[in-house]
């Protein structure tokens, strides 16, 4: 029997970062429908998390459960409309039911949006054209959603009443129709409805390119040292720091952060010709991180680059370090020392929250939120650098006292001096806070 998950889960990353609520709620929804007398073994329910495992293209996966789901719940909230993915899934499930509607003249609600954050605005009416609300869910579920129904009271009568709903739902749908299959679906060419609908919130910048190096081991030859060998795959691309292998790729969770920030990215790995490249990448206005394996960071072929990033300015450049907190083998201090002599002059500010463009040590439930504000921190730092800036025309500043050497005042008033011991690094940070 060709599978046909039960049900697929569509959600915004962005929503669930460190906070493990999408997770809470598809293993309550799973559960739900055991009690309900469903048996999920056989079309195992889709949670890309738990399904993309090791080297699988996770485009492709996406394309084929939901090509094939039998119904999709949707979490809806501003996240989820702003993101370009979660809109692909939305269109690609939809174009099903409407094929489903030609061929037999019925209507399936399989398409189940549940509000998991309140939106800022009216909801997006490709959404509220379906309907994301019933009597029996409350208003609490109105007024904060699913999440804050969870966050608040997980074990409570409202959070439990849109939960037996959606299940009856789900089982319902998939009991009762078989949606017509969409074969080698390519989500590529497939298009969000909801491009632009939903504000993303004062302030918040959401276009760019981010270029991804990746400095990580293989399985053969492992880094110097290392025993284990299944967070390793045959290309740097394939390292896994997260293990168990069921969870995807390093440089899978980053795209699909820099996705859900709205913009676009490349994967390359660490060589040589590192500094040129991320000079490069600035001077097209884009953005770098890189993605650091302290193992492999030992190695000739990553040392060099690295240690020589460090000692050059890249303030649209973050660095982020993973740690699995169950990986015996990381725990040794020398690994750590070894790194730091890498990173020499970035190590002070490792981890700072005030300046989050170097992460080190982040452990898989804080990455998606580490990596998102390294990429806008970055974004926005980019975006100051290439308006010009003055400072208002203005009488010249009189002296400091108590020094020693003179002040001497601009020739011209349309472009005044920088004020002296403040380097632009210190003036970009300085503008952040």
């Amino acid at each position: 029997m060709e599978r046909e998950p039960y049900f697929f889960l569509s959600y915004a990353r962005r929503d669930d970062r460190g906070s493990a609520f999408v997770r809470r709620f598809y293993d309550d929804l799973v559960t739900e429908l055991g009690r309900l007398g469903v048996d999920c073994s056989g079309q195992q329910p889709f949670l890309d998390i738990e399904r993309i495992g090791l080297g699988m293209d996770w485009e492709s996966a996406l394309g084929s459960e939901i090509g094939h789901c039998r119904a999709l719940v949707a979490l809806c909230s501003p996240a989820y409309v702003n993101s370009l993915y979660c809109g692909k899934e939305w269109a690609a499930f939809e174009s099903r039911l409407l094929r489903y509607r030609e061929q037999t003249d019925i209507e399936v609600p399989a398409l189940i949006p549940v509000l998991w954050v309140p939106l800022h605005h009216a909801m997006p009416p490709e959404i509220s054209k379906y309907q994301y609300f019933e009597p029996p869910m409350g208003q609490e579920y109105l007024e904060q959603g699913l999440m804050g129904l969870l966050r608040s009271a997980p074990g409570g009568r409202a959070y439990h009443a849109v939960l037996e709903l959606v299940a009856k739902r789900v089982q319902h749908v998939a009991d009762l129709f078989r949606l017509p299959r969409a074969q080698g679906l390519d989500l590529k060419a497939v298009r969000s409805p909801f491009e632009g609908r939903e504000p993303a919130g004062p302030g918040r910048r959401t276009t760019g390119h981010v270029r991804v190096f990746i400095a990580a081991g293989v399985t053969d030859p492992l880094p110097t040292g290392r025993q284990r060998r299944e967070y390793y795959g045959p290309s740097p691309l394939d390292w896994t720091p997260y293990h168990p292998p069921i969870h995807p790729t390093v440089a899978y969770r980053a795209q699909r952060v820099i996705i859900d920030e709205g913009c676009t990215s490349s994967l390359e790995v660490v060589d040589g010709g590192l500094g040129e490249k991320l000079d490069e990448a600035m001077y097209n206005n884009q953005t770098s991180v890189l993605l650091v394996d302290a193992w492999a960071a030992r190695e000739n072929q990553y040392r060099a680059p690295l240690s020589d990033y460090d000692r050059q300015n890249h303030p649209v450049t973050g660095v982020l370090v993973p740690h699995h907190e169950t990986d015996d083998e990381s725990g040794d201090e020398k690994l750590w020392s070894d790194l730091q002599q890498v990173f020499r002059r970035n190590w002070m500010r490792r981890n700072d929250p005030y300046d989050p463009l170097f992460q080190v040590q982040v452990e898989r439930q804080r990455f998606e939120d580490r990596m998102a504000r390294m990429v806008v921190v970055a974004q926005n730092r980019l975006m100051e650098k290439a308006v010009p800036r003055r400072l208002p025309a203005g009488p010249s500043a009189p002296p400091m006292p108590g020094l020693s050497v003179p002040y001497i005042p601009s020739s011209s008033t349309d472009h005044p001096a920088e004020p002296p011991g403040r380097t632009p690094l210190q003036k970009d940070q300085d503008d952040e806070l």
